[in-house]
């Protein structure tokens, strides 16, 4: 019974001493996204008017305005 016991003690600080000297290696870069926040939460989704009312600040443009533009967009229905 004691033996086993002294077997079991002996094997569990083994397993220890084996994790404890094995540090996980942490990839330094992300493989699979380069951004964790790219994914779009409710409050992206709201319109400006939207974000208003609930107090939000308002959305930054997708595209500035260029002068230089050849092509600028044309007026459209919303």
């Amino acid at each position: 019974m004691i033996s086993k016991f002294l077997l079991l003690l002996t094997v569990l600080a083994l397993c220890l001493m084996v994790v404890q000297g094995s540090p996980i290696k942490v990839p330094s870069t992300p493989t699979t996204r380069s951004n964790t926040n790219d994914k779009e939460t409710r409050n992206d989704r709201l319109s400006n008017a939207q974000r208003i009312a609930r107090g939000l600040p308002l959305k930054t443009p997708e595209r500035l305005y260029d002068p230089t533009r050849v092509n600028p967009l044309k007026a459209r229905a919303s």
